[in-house]
């Protein structure tokens, strides 16, 4: 709320204090125009339709709306600045009502004096049972004014202008819109206090149905003692110093956490209190130097940026040259790769070498040894006379010849015994077998 508004509510406030103290009941007033038209609608009530009766019923419930709003708008106003102004306001407000009641009760009084006459108008026309007690209550309500002679009870003082109003109005949106604020804060650090709850809660039933299957499974399930019949105390001491463990390192765990959390809160909370103080000691030379400084640290972000874009540049240039570089570094690398391998063959075809070199070797030993005796046989040897080569070469022949005059024989003989087998099988079919003793000749060969 700004000062200007303040003080003309005060003003406002302070000139015209007998009319918002009575501002709540303005919708009973008598010098309102619709209040005027709907206590004036006397005979002309008969004449109005059902649409246009209800069309009237919304326009006065829309117009005690906006009264209304008035009403709770000025009220806050007041509370908010003078307090003691509100001093009789509800004592006002009782006694309006109180005339309001008796004023109904005395039409209701009228009714039943003459029953038949308004019964049949009501049936006739329903607006009658508005607009006829309506008028009758204005009368009787204007009527106490007057004996009572308090005309500003019902809104005959001084009024606020719309410009009044609209500043109120503005005055009441910024403090619903301050506390609405306000609210969302307090709604959201509600919610996240929940949601640690709940997470917490979470986290405990989690823990709590884990320790719950484990103590299952590892002492009433395996610890039972089949002979026994019983748990032995021994593991349930072991699992209940292992999940004491357990939490016990959780704890430190969360402790740990808890502790770093609240240095980092501290440390917020400090840097806050800076900043709030900061905040309350600038003064304007204070801006007009910020707004320099941030006006050398753009020069000098823009300076950066364009030794940025010219590193860019440079290492685009170094990319490529790297590219280049790294493919003749490959080739390198891949030549240098199959000259080791060339290198590695030719280790191996070294030693296979050296291996066949020394079988080689033992074999040329071998044949140098052959040699030496075919030398020594040949430095014995004699070359026979001629004569004597051509006898060996004739009792050569002459051998030569009686091995296949013997060769020749044996196979004629080999036939004639193969035919004489075949006759003897022939007899033997047709004779009982007989007992027969080859013949031996001379020669050592069966006839």
């Amino acid at each position: 709320m700004s000062v200007g508004t303040g003080q003309s509510e005060k003003h406002s406030l302070g000139s015209q204090q007998q009319l918002a103290q009575q501002q709540h009941r303005s919708s009973y007033v008598s010098q309102s125009p619709t209040s005027h038209s709907y206590s004036q609608c006397g005979g002309e009530v008969d004449a109005i339709t059902d649409g246009e009766l209800v069309a009237l019923v919304n326009e006065l419930k829309s117009e005690v709306l906006l009264i209304k709003l008035e009403n709770e708008i000025l009220e806050n106003t007041i509370m908010r600045l003078d307090p003691s102004l509100m001093h009789g306001v509800y004592q006002a407000l009782e006694y309006a009502t109180r005339m309001n009641s008796s004023t109904y009760l005395s039409v209701g009084s009228f009714i039943k004096t003459q029953p038949s006459k308004f019964f049949a108008e009501s049936l006739t026309s329903p607006s009658r049972m508005i607009g006829c007690p309506s008028r009758a209550s204005t009368r009787r309500v204007e009527s106490s004014a007057k004996i009572g002679g308090s005309s500003i009870l019902f809104g005959s003082g001084p009024r606020i202008n719309i410009l009044e109003k609209s500043e109120l109005i503005a005055t009441e949106m910024e403090l619903l819109m301050t506390n609405l604020e306000k609210s969302r804060r307090k709604a959201t650090r509600q919610h996240a206090f929940l949601k640690a709850q709940l997470e917490e809660v979470g986290n405990r039933v989690t823990d709590i149905e884990n320790a719950t299957k484990s103590f299952k499974q590892e002492v009433i399930v395996e610890g039972w003692d089949k002979i026994a019949q019983r748990i032995p105390a021994e593991i349930w001491i072991r699992f209940l110093n292992e999940w004491i463990k357990l939490s016990d390192s959780q704890v430190g765990k969360l402790r740990l956490r808890t502790s770093t959390l609240n240095t980092q809160y501290s440390k917020l909370k400090g840097q806050i209190k800076v900043k709030a103080d900061l905040s309350e000691s600038l003064r304007p030379v204070d801006f007009y130097k910020l707004k320099i400084e941030n006006s050398e640290c753009l020069k000098l972000i823009d300076l950066k940026l364009n030794q940025l874009t010219e590193l860019k540049k440079m290492t685009g240039e170094a990319n490529l040259n790297l590219t280049i570089h790294k493919k003749a570094m490959m080739e390198q690398n891949s030549y240098l790769n199959e000259v080791l391998r060339t290198m590695h063959n030719r280790k191996n075809q070294t030693v296979d070498l050296n291996r066949e070199r020394g079988l080689i070797k033992v074999q040329a030993d071998l044949l140098a040894q052959k040699l030496n005796e075919v030398r020594k046989v040949r430095q014995r040897y004699k070359v026979p006379d001629v004569m004597d080569y051509v006898k060996v070469k004739s009792d050569v022949t002459d051998l030569k010849h009686g091995i296949k005059l013997l060769e020749n024989r044996v196979h004629i003989q080999q036939i004639s015994l193969s035919t004489i087998n075949k006759s003897l099988q022939s007899m033997a079919r047709e004779k009982p077998p007989l007992a027969v003793v080859p013949e031996t000749h001379e020669d050592g060969i069966l006839g």
